[in-house]
């Protein structure tokens, strides 16, 4: 219960500087309003697995003479190294797939040039 109490009490700051909802009438802001909140997740997660190196280093450290803390240690930073990597792969990922599929509004951009006379037949300028 204290860590939970703990963990709610690291992340108050970024609660209240929260945002309400707005509507998303598009695309465009639902993969902004995606990504954001998947950077967001995943800074946190990467805090969360160099906290949890970090510790490890300082247990196998502090394990000294006993050969299966040091071992248990050893296993902790190397979960928590490949827990890292995998984090950062996926971000990597999602980067990627966002870059690649790439939603712009290219629609829409020629029709501000468009006046339409209702004898005539419409033309771009």
């Amino acid at each position: 219960m204290k860590k939970l109490l703990a963990l709610v009490l690291t992340f108050a700051p970024s609660m209240a500087f929260a945002q309400t909802l707005s509507s998303l009438n598009n695309i465009n802001q639902v993969t902004t309003r995606f990504t954001s909140i998947l950077n967001t997740i995943t800074v946190i997660m990467i805090s969360i697995a160099v906290v949890w190196i970090i510790i490890s280093v300082v247990r196998y450290l502090i394990a000294g003479g006993d050969s299966e803390k040091r071992k248990e240690g050893g296993l902790h930073i190397l979960w928590g190294v490949v827990g890292l990597f995998v984090i950062v792969s996926i971000w990597g990922l999602v980067s990627i797939l966002t870059n690649s599929f790439a939603t712009t509004n290219t629609a829409s951009q020629g029709i501000q040039n468009i006046q339409i006379n209702p004898n005539s037949i419409p033309q771009v300028q």
